[in-house]
Order: C-alpha cells, then sequence, then structure tokens
C-alpha cells in the first residue's frame, strides 16, 4: 500500500453523498470549509434508489395517528421524543426541498399529492413519479455543486478514523486507489449508508457494507440496535444473483396490487407492516417449495400505473412482463438498516465532534422496523439537527496532529474490509443471541430501571469522594470485565444498565451472553467511557452480574442432573427483597422454571392456609369458590391423610413437602395419575439424586435463590485510552 499525505484539513468532514450527508452540508453555514468524500458516485447512492416518497405531517390533526402508525410498525421499541421531533420538524424540510426545485406531483389544482402507503392509516406521503429519491438527490446535489465552500471527492473511502481520549480528529482516507492519507476535520460527520451490500440479495449498492458502523465498533463507540435489519417484502425475482435487487415499491401494494401464492391464491394482507408482509411471504415459499411468489398490479387504474410507477412498468418489461396483463415474480430482500451508531435527537455520537446521520445513525425513530417513507425524512430532519449543534458547539472543539500512526494496519485493505464486514455481522448474531435471553424493553423500563436506580443510590448518596479526589475531570477509560472461576454467566444486560443510566455515552462491549459458561480468567468483555463513570457504578454493576451468576451456576448444577427425566426444576419465593426479578431470571438462565412469582399468580395452599381453613378438603373447597379462574389448584401436604385427603377433594397439583423416600413413594402411589406431583423441602445439588428415580413432575428449591453462593467476577486493568 502506498501512501500519499497531504495531511488535508478541513472545518467539516462529511464521509458519505446521500441526503442526509448533503442535506447535512447545506446546511451549514458558508464560511465553513466542507469536504464530502464518497466511496464512488455521488448517483450511486441508497437515496437514489427511494421510489416510494417521503412522508409530511399534512396538518395537527394527523400527527397522533401519524406517530402511532410509526411506533406501531416499529413493534413500539421506537423512541417517542425521536418520532415526535421528526414529524413535527417534517413541514419546514418539505418546505425546504420545495425551495430547492423538488418536483413533488401536484393534483389538478395545483396542490401537492398525496398517497399512502403499507401500515399507513392515512395519505400523509408526497412523490415524483416512482423515483422520489432520484428528485431529491439531483436537487440536493445541483445545490452543494453550486456551494464555493462545498468540495465533493468521489472514489474516496474513509478507512478508519483519527480519534485520541474519545474524540474524532478525522479520517483515514483511501484517496481514488492512489494511495492512504490522513483527512483532519474539526467535525466529521459519518453519513456512509447501511450494510446491503455484505447481503447477498439487497436492494443496496453492492459498495455500501457499513464502514462507518464497523468503524465505530472498533473504537468503542456505541452502537444501538444493530440486528434491526429490515428486509423489503417485494423486490424483483431473478434466478441469477443480481448485483442489486431491483425494489417494487410499497407504494404500489398501497395502491392496489395484491399478491398470490403459486396456485393463483392470496395468502396475506398487502397493506400490514413489512416485516409482517415479509414473514407470510417467505412462510408461503416454503409452503409451497416455490422460489418466489406473484405480484399483480391489475388492480391499479391503469393511468395510475402510468404516471405513478413507469420506471417500475418499464423495468418488468425489460424483463419479459408486460404488466398489468401479467404478474412478476417477486422475492423479499435486505432492504433497510433501522440500527447503527448510537446518536442523540442531534445526531451526535458518543465519541466527541464525531456525528452520524442516516441510515449509519440510530436515534431510535423506526424502532425494530420502519414505516414506509420515513427514511428520507428521517435522514434529513436529523442531518440539519447535526448541522445546527455543531455549529451551536463549535468553540469547544479541540484539534490534535497524529504524529505515529501504525500503517501496517491498512497494508492489506481488502482483508481490513472483509474484517469489517465480519465485525457487523458478528454484532449482529451477538445481538439477536442476546434478545433471546433478556428482559423486554417494557419490563426494563417499568420493573427493571427503578431497582437499579435504587441500588445506585445506596452506593451515591452525593458524591463518589474517593473517585473525585484522584479523577477530577473527565477521561476516557476503559476497563475489562474477567471471571475468575468456573461458571454460568446472567445479568450482562443489568451490569451494563448500571452504566448506562449514570452515564448513557459508556459503551459496555460483550464477548459473551447470558448463559454461556464461562471459565476462570477468561475476558467477558469491556467497559469504555469516562473513568469516573467506570469507578462509580463498578461495585453495583458487579453485585448484580455476581449473584445472578451464582444463582444461574448454581441452577445449572442441579438441571443438568434432571436432564432426560421428565422433572422440571422450580424455584420458590424465598428471594433476596427487592430482587426477585433479578433471581428468578437468573434461576431461567440456568435451566430452570418460575414458580409463583408473587401472591397474586395462583393459589398455593400451605400449611397455615390448611390451618386457618380448617382442614385440606375444606381449603381446597374455598380456594376454587373463591378463584375459579385460576387453572390449577396447589396443595401443600406433610403427611398420607392429607394426600389422601387432597386427592379427593379435586386438587390439581400436590407438593410433596418434607417427606422422606419411602413417604414420597407410599404419597405417589396414592396419587395415582389423578394429580401432578411437585416434591418439595431441602432440595439442594446434594440430594438431588435421591429424588431422580420417582418420576415425580416437580421438585422445587428455595436453594436456588437463598442458597447459591455469588460467582467471582471482576473489573480488571483500567487504564486511559
Amino acid at each position: 500500500m502506498c501512501y500519499n499525505f497531504t495531511h488535508m484539513k478541513t472545518d467539516i468532514l462529511i464521509v458519505g453523498s446521500g441526503c442526509a450527508g448533503l442535506y447535512c452540508a447545506l446546511n451549514l453555514p458558508e464560511d465553513k470549509k466542507i469536504l464530502i468524500i464518497t466511496k464512488d458516485t455521488v448517483e450511486h447512492s441508497d437515496s437514489y434508489l427511494a421510489q416510494g416518497g417521503i412522508c409530511m405531517l399534512r396538518d395537527e390533526e394527523d400527527f397522533e395517528s401519524y406517530f402511532e402508525d410509526t411506533m406501531r410498525a416499529g413493534g413500539y421499541m421506537n423512541k417517542p421524543e425521536a418520532v415526535e421531533t421528526m414529524i413535527k420538524e417534517s413541514p419546514e424540510l418539505i418546505d425546504d426541498l420545495i425551495k430547492l426545485g423538488v418536483d413533488f406531483t401536484r393534483d389538478e389544482k395545483g396542490n401537492l399529492k398525496f398517497t399512502k402507503e403499507g401500515a399507513h392509516h392515512n395519505e400523509r406521503i408526497l412523490y415524483h413519479e416512482d423515483a422520489t429519491g432520484k428528485e431529491i438527490m439531483t436537487r440536493l446535489y445541483e445545490a452543494c455543486k453550486a456551494k464555493k465552500n462545498i468540495t465533493i471527492k468521489e472514489h474516496w473511502t474513509m478507512v478508519d478514523i483519527l480519534s485520541a481520549d474519545n474524540r474524532c480528529f478525522g479520517i483515514i482516507a483511501n484517496k481514488n486507489g492512489d494511495g492512504l492519507d490522513t483527512i483532519y476535520a474539526d467535525y466529521t460527520v459519518l453519513a456512509c449508508g447501511g450494510i446491503g451490500g455484505i447481503y447477498k440479495y439487497s436492494t443496496n449498492f453492492k459498495h455500501i457494507t457499513g464502514d462507518g458502523v464497523a468503524i465505530a465498533i472498533r473504537h468503542g463507540v456505541k452502537v444501538k440496535n444493530v440486528n434491526y435489519v429490515q428486509t423489503h417484502p417485494t423486490t424483483f425475482f431473478i434466478e441469477k444473483n443480481p448485483d442489486r435487487s431491483f425494489l417494487i415499491s410499497e407504494s404500489v401494494r398501497g395502491e392496489g396490487a395484491l399478491l398470490y401464492n403459486n396456485k393463483g391464491e392470496r395468502f396475506t394482507n398487502e397493506l400490514k407492516p413489512r416485516d409482517i408482509v415479509t414473514e407470510n411471504i417467505i412462510a408461503e415459499m416454503e409452503k409451497e417449495g416455490a422460489d418466489n411468489v406473484w405480484l399483480s398490479f391489475e388492480p391499479i387504474d391503469p393511468e395510475e400505473l402510468k404516471t405513478h410507477f413507469p420506471n417500475i412498468v418499464e423495468y418488468c418489461k425489460s424483463q419479459g412482463y408486460d404488466v398489468p396483463r401479467q404478474m412478476i415474480p417477486i422475492i423479499p430482500a435486505q432492504h433497510y438498516f433501522m440500527g447503527g451508531i448510537k446518536v442523540d435527537l442531534n445526531s451526535k455520537s458518543s465519541m466527541e465532534q464525531l456525528y452520524a446521520v442516516g441510515e449509519t445513525a440510530c436515534n431510535g425513530v423506526h424502532g425494530h422496523n420502519r414505516l414506509a417513507s420515513n427514511s428520507l425524512l428521517e435522514s434529513m430532519v436529523f442531518a440539519k439537527r447535526a448541522a445546527n449543534d455543531m455549529m451551536e458547539h463549535y468553540d469547544e472543539v479541540k484539534t490534535k496532529k497524529f504524529d505515529k500512526i501504525d500503517w501496517t494496519e491498512y497494508e492489506d485493505l481488502d482483508k481490513w474490509s472483509e474484517e469489517n464486514k465480519k465485525i457487523i455481522l458478528q454484532e449482529i448474531e451477538d445481538e439477536n443471541e442476546k434478545e433471546t435471553n433478556m428482559f423486554d424493553p417494557i419490563t426494563l423500563k417499568m420493573n427493571v430501571n427503578p431497582l437499579i436506580e435504587s441500588a445506585l443510590k445506596e452506593d451515591v448518596t452525593s458524591e463518589d469522594v474517593t473517585t473525585n479526589s484522584v479523577m477530577p475531570n473527565a477521561v476516557a477509560g476503559k476497563v475489562e470485565l474477567i471471571c475468575k472461576e468456573d461458571g454460568v454467566i446472567c445479568g450482562l444486560q443489568v451490569f451494563q444498565r448500571a452504566f448506562e443510566m449514570l452515564d448513557e455515552n459508556v459503551n459496555v462491549h460483550l464477548h459473551v451472553k447470558d448463559g454461556d459458561k464461562v471459565e476462570a480468567g477468561q475476558k467477558l468483555g469491556s467497559v469504555r467511557g469516562d473513568i469516573r463513570i467506570l469507578l462509580v457504578g463498578e461495585r453495583t454493576a458487579l453485585n448484580y452480574l455476581q449473584r445472578m451468576s451464582g444463582i444461574a451456576t448454581y441452577t445449572r448444577t442441579i438441571a443438568d442432573m434432571l436432564e432426560g427425566s421428565k422433572t422440571k426444576l422450580l424455584d420458590t419465593r424465598k428471594t433476596t427483597p427487592n430482587n426477585r426479578i433479578f433471581e428468578k431470571y437468573a434461576v431461567r438462565v440456568g435451566g430452570g422454571h418460575n414458580h409463583r412469582y408473587n401472591l397474586s399468580d395462583g393459589v398455593l395452599l400451605k400449611d397455615n392456609h390448611i390451618s386457618a381453613a380448617g382442614g385440606v378438603e375444606e381449603a381446597i373447597r374455598l380456594a376454587k369458590e373463591y378463584a375459579p379462574f385460576v387453572r390449577k389448584i396447589e396443595v401443600e401436604v406433610e403427611s398420607i391423610d392429607m394426600v389422601k385427603d387432597a386427592v379427593e377433594a379435586g386438587a390439581d397439583i400436590i407438593m410433596l413437602d418434607n417427606m422422606d423416600h419411602d413417604t414420597i413413594k407410599e404419597a405417589i402411589g396414592v396419587i395415582d395419575g389423578r394429580a401432578e406431583i411437585e416434591v418439595s423441602g431441602n432440595v439442594t445439588k446434594e440430594n438431588i439424586e435421591k429424588l431422580l428415580d420417582l418420576g415425580v413432575d416437580y421438585v422445587s428449591s428455595g436453594a436456588l435463590t437463598h442458597s447459591a453462593p455469588s460467582l467471582d467476577i471482576s473489573l480488571k486493568n483500567l487504564h486511559r485510552v
């Protein structure tokens, strides 16, 4: 690899030339020197490919509906304040675009014409034929070329960023293949697009491979929802894998196009959100063993088809299909990336002087699944906010010259690029695995966060005197999470949340997931952020992680002994006050099952309840009368006579409490399959083997949560970065 050191300097560097990058540049003052670099040509931006349109809040009456449509499509995983910001600032953006010359379709009276697409309840989408993105990009590009302070360099690729002390000072770039060079900037904006190029089937250009996100991960910049990858349900199917899958716009279905299987039968509601339509198409293809399904344009008015979708019609004809007379073959393909570099409402990342906009960024607007025609809008609304925020804080900019750079890392750029792809795919895989074993967002917000906050307040009543004495100012640092004994890890989400509640910019990078077996000396991950935050939060974070991992480890030991039998291992309510939600979760991670979470979860008649009622049969009768909605009545018994009474009264589950082995066998004979059987009392890993030959349905053990020792885990090797 050759080097071409000119050490360029610009005020603001924008990496990427899509609508977010160009619009960000246009909103910066003309006294700032702006450099835009792009990996290919400006025209080879995914923004050019957007067919459907761009949403706009037409009036205040539509706000609630638009907000709800966006949230529902995103599975309510969206950030509400980000959604509100986008919607409320949409009219201003549309005005800007019209002033730039964007020619949105109008009705016969000259008014803006709106349409709607799947998952929209109202018509709120502006469009230009079926090439809205191209129309907008053409006007933005023309405006940028007319600005003397904006320079655009095509075929310049960002290889890495220049960073120190969690602050970005520019990038290392490959300039048109002529060699590597440094480009210094007061602010760097990553507008690199999505990740479609790493997939076999995608509507994206192949060169758009998530470089910005991969480089961010390399430098510990916080990312979010990297596994939120949207598949478009309808792209034109070609047997030979094309360089880019041709997208059949959502608007086509919004105007009436219908989906059919290979038998000519409809099988889904075409106006459902994209993820649902995609799932239904894939399910139908699997059911039929087919490579594709079919889309019919026949319900669309011929004139509307001709004026609204001319490019789609022309493409179909180029592939030998005469629409609307013939149906076209379609298949889902990767389309959009909702995750990315985590940013705030001003598009600022967790690294100082580094912003991210467009598909590279995750500000929370889209949630789990993007609503149709929100992408162009979101990209530009938050690009403008980035421009404004940079100018507001320009006096805080710091500069640095990098005299020593290890250039050997970049000698093989093909290898570097492949590593970037692997970094993203691994991050997606890690996030998917985490989601299978974690608290859902509502539980996290309503139940988990308040408990963590309370625990943090136990440690920090006013200040951390020790930390503040040795570290009075913010300094970026990193510390490693290391396991000191063998076990099962559990509580990583809670561990991470403890730091995030102190500072949302803390970046916790994990190499394991809840439920993994870990070994002494194993590095489990790292925590990066303000050293003061790392010191303040470490004890609370570790308390949760050690305790939950200890319970998961102990539970796994017993669950392994029961493996292969029909017997399920249950916990009890013998938990640490205010920690039940964590401890019962740890039991599940360890392979056990939760009994009752609280007293509202079911009827369990214990010895004192039976005494209060006057006997087993009376207690069961009263419970059935009072709570007929309860699925199963369970009763705790301590003798054979009580077993007989419970069976006679129709108990659903009979808990044999503190019985010896022979008595349990006798009780099982008395019950004779007329109720489920649970064994409880002194069930530990030391005596569980004695119960294996009994064939009972459940064994419950309070020891899982009240006797499990904590797993030794520590945060070590704290250092500045």
